[in-house]
């Protein structure tokens, strides 16, 4: 799957860009992490749940993490957008 262009300004946009360039960082078993990503792999794990019909928990919204990272459509989709820049992302680091 690749991002159009209007999904990719969405992404620049979103407050998931703002924080992996100027976010803080957390520890992750004694390894430094930025917090972006941290969010990033999370999401990914929670979203794909929900995507199944597993609601991570009580008060999870796909609608929070569609905001977060400046993405739409189902959760399927999301999921899958989740992923791919999960890969982006990562292969950068």
């Amino acid at each position: 799957m690749y991002f159009t262009e209007k999904e990719w300004r969405q992404i620049i946009e979103s407050p998931f860009s703002v924080e992996l360039f100027q976010g803080g960082n957390v520890n992750v078993n004694g390894q430094i992490v930025p917090k972006a990503v941290w969010n990033l792999m999370v999401s990914g794990r929670d979203t794909s749940l929900y995507s199944k019909g597993i609601k991570p928990h009580r008060n999870w919204k796909i609608t929070d993490v569609k905001k977060y990272f400046g993405l739409s459509g189902s959760a399927e989709k999301v999921a899958e957008s989740l992923s791919e820049l999960k890969k982006i992302v990562l292969k950068n680091q």
